[in-house]
């Protein structure tokens, strides 16, 4: 066979993970992707950047697929491309077998309803088509900010304490993210509480959905102590800040241990470290 021939032939035979990278997603979509790939064996995946409209109409978008992913951002604009034809498909997918990540706003956005900001302007109150998850995403949280709102800022973020039911504890990035206030107690399995909230509410959760999983996560595992930095050189008051990438730094040998976690929880099979 022509190696041009193999070649494609060796790319047909990946199983594909479709990142959602269309308005919305604030730019988070690329470290979302190169943060997955580290953790993959090589050939093994197709990474596939898609936009509203070909999860919406092209037919088969899914077909080799085995993770759909959301990342953070804002997911009115999400509703906006997806409600109807595209979140229909994107459930038919993790039903039939699929697996869906969301992370932080595509966190939100897997659950039942979302309560952000209730009680104020600029409240989202509303149910989510998806659904995957019977809880309410609630944020953002600012018993994790002094008191602060999110407000797209490093401000707004923190660098709160998790703890995973097997006792790891990790300091990960935090901005505008969700707690997940069950429906029923049987609603999702926790993978990790808040520890500086009272009641140490779920911060990431996992659900079986049909044949399929969903993972979801108000933080952004994906966040290095090293990439919190260079993100903070981009902010004038980025130096006022810094103490949330130092915090990050004392357990970034922990992070990617969750990180890793989540990813197998969402069907991957990673690389052996």
């Amino acid at each position: 066979m022509p190696k041009s021939l193999m070649q494609e032939a060796a790319v047909m035979s990946q199983s594909v993970i479709l990142i959602y990278i269309d308005a919305g997603t604030f730019g988070g979509a690329s470290r979302l992707m190169r943060a997955i790939a580290q953790e993959l064996p090589p050939a093994q995946y197709q990474m596939r950047a898609v936009m509203g409209v070909e999860v919406a109409e092209d037919a088969h978008l899914f077909d080799n697929a085995v993770l759909f992913v959301m990342p953070g951002g804002a997911d009115k604009p999400y509703c906006a491309a997806l409600n109807g034809q595209g979140n229909k498909r994107i459930k038919d997918f993790v039903l039939g077998g699929g697996a869906y990540l969301g992370v932080c706003a595509g966190g939100y956005y897997g659950c039942r309803e979302i309560a952000y900001h209730k009680g104020r302007i600029d409240e989202i109150c509303e149910p989510r088509e998806l659904s995957f998850v019977d809880a309410c995403a609630t944020g953002s949280l600012p018993e994790l900010t002094n008191g602060l709102l999110y407000d797209e800022s490093p401000r707004s973020a923190a660098a709160p304490l998790i703890i995973l039911a097997d006792g790891t504890v990790a300091h990960v990035h935090y901005n505008g993210g969700c707690r997940f206030d069950f429906a029923r107690p049987d609603a999702a399995r926790v993978v990790a509480i808040y520890k500086q909230i009272e009641g140490t509410p779920p911060a990431i959760v996992t659900a079986r959905c049909g044949l399929g999983q969903a993972v979801l996560t108000g933080v952004h595992l994906e966040m290095s102590a090293l990439e919190y930095r260079d993100v903070l050189r981009s902010h004038t008051d980025g130096a006022d800040y810094v103490h949330l990438a130092d915090a990050l730094e004392k357990t970034d040998a922990e992070r990617p241990t969750i990180w890793r976690k989540v990813l197998s929880l969402a069907g991957l099979g990673l690389k052996p470290r």
